[in-house]
């Protein structure tokens, strides 16, 4: 598919929102309507970030699990206790993680607010969509936080490792919050990339011809966002999670075969 239809999809598309949006909606109301969500979405990420401050021991004790589950030969002389080097760490710790548990907590919100700003353009079918969009993406995100999470022993022992015996780690609690968080949020929106691609499906941008033909290009674009994501680079950890993700790849493209089995073939 050239780049001349991809813009005629995509134009055809921002046509079917307007015309289903029941009016033109000028910039101002398209900016107003936008504007609301996100202060939705804020308001749901703050609700969430403060109960995660409350609740902050028991969280920070699951995220520091991984750590405490390494060899003691790997933990330095602090063990799995993290070190806190200026008196304003600890503070700096606490807000770093309740955001990122905040975040996380608040997908479902902040998900459902993206699908409802661009159900106009949809048609009547697609809006039926709207609960298996956000729970699917909910599920996605979760799935790829909690992959992520079992993962981190593995990454960060042969992290560790790669200092050689000469080194001996003191790791610091504000450099171990955000490597995890990093790692949780990366995994989360790399597992929704199938979706995504689903979505451009349902919206006509996208057509499962498309899809397969550029297999090999998936492969490698896998691959690649596999060796950048991954904490440890390692050829195991890699593997671990280019392989489900490429077996999602090949689930869009049966999915979206069966959604789209009735349209038009010059639709689709």
């Amino acid at each position: 598919m050239g780049a001349s239809d991809l813009r005629r999809r995509r134009f055809a598309f921002l046509r079917r929102r307007q015309q289903r949006s029941g009016s033109h909606m000028t910039m101002i109301q398209h900016l107003a309507e936008l504007r609301t969500r996100l202060i939705v979405s804020l308001a749901a990420f703050l609700l969430l970030s403060i109960l995660a401050f409350i609740f902050y021991e028991p969280i920070f004790g699951f995220i520091i699990q991984p750590l405490c589950g390494l060899p003691p030969e790997k933990l330095g002389p602090q063990g799995c206790k993290l070190i806190q080097t200026t008196p304003l760490e600890g503070f700096q710790v606490r807000l770093k993680l309740t955001a990122m548990v905040g975040l996380i907590l608040a997908s479902p919100v902040w998900l459902y607010q993206l699908w409802a700003f661009i159900v106009p353009g949809l048609t009547k079918r697609e809006r039926r969509y709207a609960i298996p969009f956000v729970v699917s993406s909910v599920g996605l995100f979760l799935a790829g936080a909690t992959f992520a999470y079992l993962l981190l022993p593995t990454g960060l022992r042969v992290l560790i490792s790669l200092g050689g015996s000469d080194l001996v780690p003191f790791l610091r609690a504000d450099g171990y919050i955000s490597f995890v968080g990093l790692m949780l949020i990366a995994f989360g929106v790399t597992f929704e990339l199938p979706l995504i691609l689903l979505f451009l499906g349902l919206a006509g941008v996208l057509t499962v011809d498309t899809l397969r033909k550029h297999r090999k290009i998936a492969v490698v674009g896998i691959a690649a966002l596999a060796a950048v994501v991954t904490p440890s680079q390692d050829p195991y950890t890699m593997l671990a999670m280019a392989v489900p993700l490429y077996a999602m790849y090949e689930l869009t493209i049966l999915l979206l075969r069966y959604l789209t089995r009735n349209r038009p073939k010059d639709s689709i």
